[in-house]
């Protein structure tokens, strides 16, 4: 009888926890296994974590630590689906104004098909243009200097040469002059986080070496400092100059050549498409691509304009 008693108290709770879907003791949130406990908890890492330490307190202690726990957990989940929720809103309504305006622009303004006329959403970047502070050269100076003589020593020549008619296969010569003309509608606004290393690693010195081969290490950083503006814009890459980056593709990093925001990725949709496209309608937010998704920021579309396939 003892043994029984033993046991039948598991396979109770083990059958409630499967059919009734029993909460976590700590959140509130489903459950989705047994602890050893055993209590009910479910997967996430605090909460198991709650309930483990727990077991190794005095009782009084363990009740007061599970208490503030507890309240803090769920407070997190609240905040955390009260934000997504925010989020989900916010992106609808950018979403109708952006839908809004394409069709104003392109079926009611011009009389055009919408479906040769497109709409993509750009970013901006706010920066002002200064000019390039003596300490952001030094610190750009020193990073290529580290990262040109690391990059020699380690490797004994290496061959990548991706330039910009490498590119052009993702899109075609039609959409490539599309995508060129969004990064300049956009005017950088996902170069600000290049600060002074401006994405530049060791595969990037490589495939310059490639093409240079017989230049020292001196010769290397000279020819990168030479491109380095005497203005930039403010707080972004120190080669984010007012016409764009002011290195030659050959000497950008990978990140620089082939990064593609959502605005490009929606371009290339469009040009894989077998609907032959006359024009995109272009829409540029306030944010730049790294701030569009914060909540409070302040994202009102700030132009807009039509640019037609030639």
């Amino acid at each position: 009888m003892e043994k029984n008693s033993n046991i039948q108290p598991k396979h109770r709770i083990k059958r409630y926890v499967k059919r009734h879907g029993q909460k976590c003791i700590v959140c509130g949130e489903p459950a989705y296994f047994i602890s050893p406990t055993p209590e009910p908890v479910c997967l996430r890492a605090e909460c198991k974590h709650v309930v483990s330490k727990k077991q190794h307190m005095s009782k009084a202690a363990g009740k007061q630590y599970f208490s503030l726990q507890s309240a803090q957990i769920k407070w997190n989940i609240e905040h955390s689906a009260l934000k997504k929720k925010k989020m989900t809103e916010k992106k609808k309504k950018e979403h109708d104004e952006n839908v809004f305006y394409w069709i104003k622009a392109i079926k009611y303004l011009h009389g055009y098909d919408l479906e040769q006329y497109p709409y993509t959403v750009i970013p901006t970047n706010a920066q002002r243009i200064c000019k390039l502070p003596k300490h952001r050269r030094k610190l750009y100076r020193e990073f290529l200097s580290d990262l040109i003589h690391e990059t020699i020593l380690e490797t004994e020549g290496c061959s990548d040469n991706r330039d910009e008619e490498n590119l052009r296969h993702e899109t075609g010569d039609n959409g490539f002059y599309f995508e060129a003309k969004a990064c300049s509608l956009c005017m950088g606004g996902c170069c600000c986080i290049g600060e002074e290393h401006a994405f530049l690693k060791r595969e990037t010195i490589l495939r310059y070496l490639s093409g240079n081969p017989h230049q020292k290490p001196e010769e290397v950083l000279d020819a990168y400092m030479a491109y380095l503006p005497e203005k930039t814009f403010e707080d972004s890459c120190v080669n984010h100059k007012e016409t764009g980056c002011s290195l030659p593709r050959n000497m950008r990093s990978h990140v620089c050549n082939d990064y593609a925001c959502d605005s490009l990725d929606r371009l290339r949709i469009f040009f894989n498409r077998e609907v032959a496209l006359k024009g995109v309608f272009f829409i540029r937010r306030k944010q730049n691509n790294w701030t569009k998704d914060e909540l409070d920021a302040d994202n009102r579309i700030v132009s807009s304009e039509l640019i037609v396939n030639d």
